[in-house]
């Protein structure tokens, strides 16, 4: 499987992520999403993949993602 790369925006937050064949690791700038230091977030984060149901286990996301505040970077990552 090639790698998918897909970005997202909100405010001054810009996310982009990396879709790879995997084990169902989410991470933000290189750091597993359940360290994410803020729990609303995270929780907006993972709504997407939860709906997703098992497919998420087979693949690793990685997110990098850069400006805005805490609220607009969860928001970025989700619509990437």
């Amino acid at each position: 499987m090639k790698a998918i790369v897909a970005s997202g925006k909100r405010k001054t937050a810009v996310a982009r992520a990396t879709l790879t064949k995997g084990r169902g690791v989410v991470r933000i700038n290189s750091v597993p999403v359940e360290i994410y230091p803020f729990e609303l977030g995270r929780l907006k984060i993972l709504e997407p993949l939860k709906l997703a149901g098992k497919k998420v286990d087979t693949i690793d996301i990685d997110v990098n993602v850069q400006g805005g505040g805490v609220m607009g970077q969860a928001d970025a990552v989700r619509t990437a």
